[in-house]
């Protein structure tokens, strides 16, 4: 029978929390999302896990709510197309671009989202 699961983590001294969802049998559960909160509630990240390691889809937000960065995991490692922004909304060309293996093998990326 597969059930919802929720497991919610409260940083130290309130600074931060994080959430965990995963659904199904215990072995399903190994792939799910971790979710973490600045302390005024605004989203932090959103890592996508598989296993215990980072696998899916990674976004992390500035405190302001701008985004900071997003791209793709594979194995625990960046892979393809990342994005990277600056706290004021403009995208950080030195950090931007295509990843295999953790490591940045191009300046290219697609269009402006």
């Amino acid at each position: 029978m597969k059930t919802p699961t929720l497991l919610a983590l409260i940083g130290v001294l309130g600074l931060g929390a994080t959430i965990l969802f995963g659904q199904g049998t215990d072995s399903e559960r190994e792939a799910r999302a971790q979710t973490t909160y600045f302390a005024s509630g605004k989203i932090e990240s959103r890592i996508e896990y598989d296993a215990g390691r980072r696998d899916g889809l990674g976004e992390r937000w500035y405190s302001n709510g701008t985004k900071q960065s997003e791209g793709r995991y594979e194995a625990g490692r960046m892979e393809g197309e990342w994005r990277f922004w600056n706290a004021d909304g403009t995208v950080d060309a030195e950090r931007s671009g295509n990843y295999r293996a953790g490591d940045k093998v191009s300046s290219e990326v697609g269009g402006d989202r």
